[in-house]
């Protein structure tokens, strides 16, 4: 496995799993303080990977979205 294939599977089976689970826990937030809770940790989360990544948080969250 190459390098670029080693993180294009990082990314898929990993980081947009993770994220995608975050984005969940979001939209079932009971309350203000759970969902404040998850987002702080999607925000943070996401910069983290899009850091490992080497790619710019929005474009990364943008790639999740999709």
């Amino acid at each position: 496995m190459t390098p670029k294939e080693r993180k294009l599977h990082w990314y898929k089976y990993i980081v947009k799993r993770y994220l995608n689970d975050i984005q969940l826990h979001i939209r079932q937030s009971k309350n203000e303080m759970e969902r404040s809770y998850y987002c702080d940790r999607y925000a943070c989360q996401l910069k983290d990977f899009a850091v490992a990544l080497g790619v710019h948080p929005m474009n990364l969250d943008k790639f999740i979205q999709k």
